[in-house]
């Protein structure tokens, strides 16, 4: 169960550099006609940031397709490059969690408030944004409530990643080329993750875990998209792609104006049921990225 779990928050994290379907349909289909210059990798520098709605719903069953865990999670974050030396990019991201935040687990189920912060950082390859490791924390007051007790009582809670990729992830094929398609590399992983209540007093999470990406087959196309930052002409990066246990199907609008991705859903299954795994999904609220 811990496994399955961690696979699902990688795979959130593989995701977003920074659902539901009927969404994904409507906009996939805001196709434009494709250029024929290609675009590269973009260049960050120290201060660049992104700030982002995203949305996230998570699901892990028992054999018997029994729901042993679930997450309902809304956030804005904050994404900034705090350092470019060398051949890797640093990339802080900051964030809260609103009230309609809420995670099952178990006999436990907890209610996030905005005291629960989550910050991450991610080390990125110049050459082509890949994931190179990536860490996060959420901590902060949580309410508790136990199996058929209705009352809240107030509990500290923590979960802390650790992941470092073996072979880097790669989310965007630089060179962008519209009309084009292909397969992306590889790409594993190794990490640890840890989840508590009461400083550590109950346990939820305490296991190492490793994954991979099989065959990762791509499609490059633009795509005309609003979000609340601006409307964009995005190359729209369409991958389809299995992860040792389950099947993912992801859309990610990139905009060379905000030399990030700009919108993205997700869409996975686990491969033992056909249940669903996670829906994602992100939108640019604001950048202060200049080309």
């Amino acid at each position: 169960m811990k496994n399955k779990l961690v696979v699902i928050v990688i795979l959130m994290l593989v995701a977003t550099t920074v659902v539901s379907a009927t969404n994904i349909k409507v906009n996939v289909k805001k196709t434009i006609q494709p250029t024929m210059s290609a675009v590269d990798v973009p260049v960050w520098e120290v201060g660049d940031s992104w700030i982002y709605n995203e949305q996230l719903i998570q699901f892990m069953y028992k054999q018997d397709g029994t729901i042993v865990y679930q997450g309902f999670f809304n956030y804005t974050t904050n994404y900034t490059v705090t350092d470019d030396t060398g051949d890797n990019y640093t990339v802080k991201m900051t964030s809260t969690h609103d009230d309609q935040c809420r995670m099952n687990i178990g006999f436990f189920r907890l209610k996030f408030t905005p005291r629960t912060k989550w910050t991450r950082e991610t080390i990125n390859r110049k050459t082509d944004l890949a994931y190179v490791s990536d860490a996060h924390q959420e901590k902060g007051l949580v309410f508790c409530l136990i199996t058929k007790m209705n009352i809240p009582i107030p509990a500290y809670y923590s979960d802390m990643n650790e992941v470092t990729y073996n072979q880097p992830g790669v989310l965007i094929p630089f060179p962008l080329n519209a009309g084009t398609n292909g397969t992306l590399p590889n790409c594993s992983w190794t990490g640890h993750q840890k989840m508590a209540l009461y400083w550590g007093l109950i346990k939820l999470i305490d296991s190492d875990f490793s994954g991979y990406d099989g065959e990762i087959n791509y499609t490059c196309e633009m795509a005309n998209i609003t979000v609340p930052a601006g409307t964009y002409d995005a190359y729209n990066v369409s991958v389809e792609s299995t992860f040792g246990l389950g099947h993912s199907i992801s859309w990610s609008y990139y905009a060379p104006e905000v030399g990030n991705v700009m919108k993205q859903y997700i869409d996975s299954s686990w491969n033992e049921t056909g249940k669903p795994g996670h829906h994602y999904e992100c939108e640019l609220v604001s950048t202060t990225y200049k080309p």
